[in-house]
């Protein structure tokens, strides 16, 4: 039996999701080494004592896995462009269509 293999792009949004989730333990990880307005002394004394913090740390790790898996997608290479007029603008040029009246 082979062990089964994920699809190349679910992998690809694995990965960069894993770096988001990463980066937003080393970001939460800052937060309360530096404890910027107390923070880190609020989140430490809260009630519900991980919660706050798990949460804190799941949602930066969603909204940073997503900002990282639109840049990865944004780097990638895509096929040239088909056509040599490249980019700018351009100036509407007027043709006249000939119509035919019926009746």
């Amino acid at each position: 039996m082979h062990p089964s293999k994920l699809p190349a792009a679910v992998g690809f949004i694995c990965r960069h999701a894993a770096i988001g989730f990463g980066l937003a333990t080393l970001f939460v990880a800052t937060l309360f080494w530096a404890d910027p307005g107390g923070v880190a002394q609020v989140l430490q004394r809260a009630p519900e004592h991980p919660w706050p913090t798990l949460l804190l740390w799941f949602f930066c790790g969603l909204t940073l896995g997503a900002v990282q898996i639109g840049i990865a997608v944004m780097l990638q290479g895509g096929p040239p462009d088909d056509d040599d007029r490249g980019g700018g603008r351009r100036d509407m040029v007027l043709v006249p269509i000939p119509v035919t009246r019926r009746g």
